[in-house]
């Protein structure tokens, strides 16, 4: 997870992985936004209101808070999460950092699991199409065993963690 999570920094134009300071940070910055493109930032409630208009609700009645993260259940096996920027212990007010669809593998509902990620992918940029979300799917996969993630452009990153009994789709928010 934390080679995903420097990919997202390094693609917000910071310093990276390593040591060397970002030459010229303000046109860095330009750049990176031209080439992976930003998305407006919203708040949990905003974010996970907009997934639930797609699937059975995520509501909070199936909801839980563990390390800072909000945890839905959608379906048996089948989560929710979603990580804030800054946790706050306030749904409302905090901007989302990423999201995650983690599932159980095995689990009775692991088949629906490929829904849930496109329905996130959609809730997080409504303006990505049905190929494009197959395409992001599919190279989170593909670039997963390096620690990358794929992108369209569009202001979002797409991850993919693949563990021994669970597997994860990681949607990540690229802000200005």
């Amino acid at each position: 997870m934390r080679k995903i999570l420097c990919h997202a920094v390094m693609a917000l134009g910071l310093s990276g992985c390593d040591n060397e300071p970002v030459k010229n940070p303000e046109q860095n910055m330009q750049q990176t936004h031209e080439e992976y493109g930003t998305v407006e930032k919203e708040t949990v409630e905003v974010l996970v209101a907009k997934f639930n208009t797609e699937v059975n609700p995520a509501s909070d009645g199936y909801s839980a808070v563990d390390s800072q993260r909000y945890w839905y259940a959608l379906a048996s096996g089948v989560d929710l999460v979603v990580i804030p920027q800054e946790f706050k212990g306030d749904p409302s007010a905090e901007i989302v950092d990423y999201m995650v669809i983690f599932v159980e593998k095995g689990s009775e509902n692991e088949a629906d699991a490929s829904e849930y990620v496109k329905f996130l992918i959609k809730a997080n940029n409504s303006d990505i199409t049905d190929a494009e979300i197959d395409t992001l799917m599919q190279q989170a996969r593909e670039k997963a065993p390096e620690g990358y993630t794929a992108d369209n452009g569009k202001g979002i990153s797409v991850g993919y963690i693949d563990n021994e009994d669970n597997y994860q789709y990681q949607v990540i928010r690229l802000y200005e």
